[in-house]
């Protein structure tokens, strides 16, 4: 049985839901533990796979540093250790301040060693995903693409089919998250509709439909170094609000 999918009523509003968005190297995390939470010490220290531990490290010091800078907070490590992101039951990651609850969404994701974070207002459906951008199977785009998702990409040459592959599915993922069901739905119960006109290295905007209900996700996505980041909201997110990205990988 596929998993509820928890639903948020909005009246509809033009597209200007506030979205702040950052970027963070595994570099940028700082070592030991003094800006995590005692709760989140003791998430850190169940973690039996180094790699799970680091990708986790990062995502939360992104996404501290991304609610640290929406606040208005100093950056440092002590006031870092009093914001913690916790999981909700469905996984979400949510913010607490001093223990109170922050009226912010958030969502967080990571991939090859760089990290997204993204907020906005609470009440919104958000969600982000970032990925090495690499070349799908043709059997996994077959699998978890839509029809017209597959038609996308058909004819292309291997350098752009991996573009376009990868932001597809990120834009399916960031929906997903917005959704709160992750991967736990089918991935062909969401098409995304990306918007390839302008230039490279800009915010170009994005559609991704619930097919299920007919529900809208819009939002952005652009390519950083060798990662596509994706962003989607309900309502319709603005162009998002970034903070300091990294230099791009040399292609």
């Amino acid at each position: 049985m596929a998993p509820s999918v928890r639903r948020c009523h909005h009246s509809r509003v033009s597209a200007d839901t506030p979205v702040h968005c950052l970027i963070r190297h595994a570099a940028d995390v700082a070592p030991g533990d003094a800006w995590l939470s005692a709760a989140e010490r003791g998430v850190t220290a169940g973690f039996r796979i180094d790699k799970r531990r680091n990708d986790w490290r990062l995502g939360r010091w992104t996404a501290k540093s991304l609610v640290a800078m929406r606040l208005g907070l100093d950056p440092g490590l002590e006031s870092l250790a009093r914001i913690e992101i916790r999981a909700a039951a469905d996984g979400a990651p949510e913010p607490v301040h001093h223990g109170v609850p922050l009226q912010l969404v958030l969502s967080i994701s990571h991939s090859a060693g760089l990290a997204a974070s993204a907020a906005a207002p609470a009440g919104v459906a958000l969600g982000c995903d970032l990925e090495l951008i690499r070349a799908l199977r043709s059997g996994t785009v077959a699998q978890f693409f839509t029809a017209r998702e597959q038609a996308l990409l058909a004819g292309l040459e291997p350098h752009d089919w991996a573009v376009r592959g990868t932001l597809i599915w990120t834009a399916k993922e960031a929906a997903l998250k917005a959704l709160r069901v992750g991967l736990r739905l089918d991935t062909r119960t969401v098409e995304a509709l990306p918007s390839f006109e302008g230039e490279p290295a800009a915010w170009r905007g994005l559609t991704v439909t619930h097919l299920a209900d007919g529900r809208a996700f819009r939002g952005w996505w652009r390519r950083i170094g060798d990662h596509i980041l994706s962003i989607v909201a309900e309502p319709a997110a603005s162009v998002p609000v970034m903070g300091e990205t990294p230099t791009p990988n040399p292609a």
